[in-house]
């Protein structure tokens, strides 16, 4: 029978480990920020070879599980760094990788694919004369992107940023497989000492839900405190 005194007095335990799942969902999502914004741009330029690739990578992340991706990535490190260490002479290990970074590394590279669609779409709905425009008055194409239309982009972007971030919130219960010790790992660690796995998953299944209910709340708050900044078609 569900033990909700069990439930209430084991969630503690598994609130030691939110920090660790919220350090993985932040580092992950600032990367994919970075290389997302660089992947979109390289395709909106058509740099050749390079949009094709940046196509293919999104493609492949975008269309595989993030499970399969995970122990493909994880599994295969041993064999780079073989071959890495005959290449190069060096005595590098997967061993020396804790599961925490790689973790990092994999959710990192699946962001990636799903935010760099983001940016790609607000960087295209700010129209083109306002590069041109920019130019026009001495800027360099970087600085017309990075004080014109780079801040455009984002407010648009950011209610996909804020999907995509959620997203990564719940994907990180995962990590699991790979023995990074997160909410999920912790859960399963302590319904498996009592064997009381449906106070435990009901536990962390609140957990998850009340940090993706905050995060969306915060999101909302910014869409509406940015509304102001969004480009507005004027029709005569």
């Amino acid at each position: 029978m569900f033990d909700v005194s069990y439930m209430i007095q084991n969630t503690p335990k598994i609130l030691e480990a939110l920090p660790r799942t919220l350090l993985i969902a932040v580092i992950s999502m600032s990367i994919g920020l970075v290389l997302g914004l660089l992947l979109a741009l390289i395709r909106l330029n058509r740099v050749k070879l390079l949009e094709q690739l940046a196509t293919l990578y999104i493609s492949f992340f975008r269309g595989t599980p993030v499970l399969v991706q995970m122990y493909l990535i994880f599994y295969s490190l041993p064999y780079v760094f073989m071959y890495l260490n005959e290449k190069w002479q060096t005595t590098f290990f997967p061993e020396h990788f804790s599961p925490l970074l790689t973790a990092i590394i994999i959710f990192s590279l699946n962001i990636t694919a799903y935010v760099s669609e983001a940016w790609y779409a607000g960087l295209d709905s700010v129209e083109y004369g306002q590069v041109e425009a920019g130019q026009s008055v001495g800027m360099t194409w970087l600085q017309t992107i990075r004080h014109i239309i780079l801040p455009q982009a984002l407010v648009n972007a950011l209610p996909n940023f804020g999907n995509a971030f959620i997203g990564l919130i719940k994907g990180t219960s995962l990590a699991f497989s790979i023995q990074v010790v997160d909410l999920m790992a912790v859960a399963k660690i302590q319904a498996g000492d009592d064997y009381r796995y449906l106070e435990m998953y009901a536990a962390v299944s609140l957990i998850y839900w009340g940090v993706c209910f905050l995060l969306e709340r915060l999101f909302i708050n910014l869409e509406k405190r940015f509304s102001k900044f969004k480009t507005k078609t004027i029709y005569v």
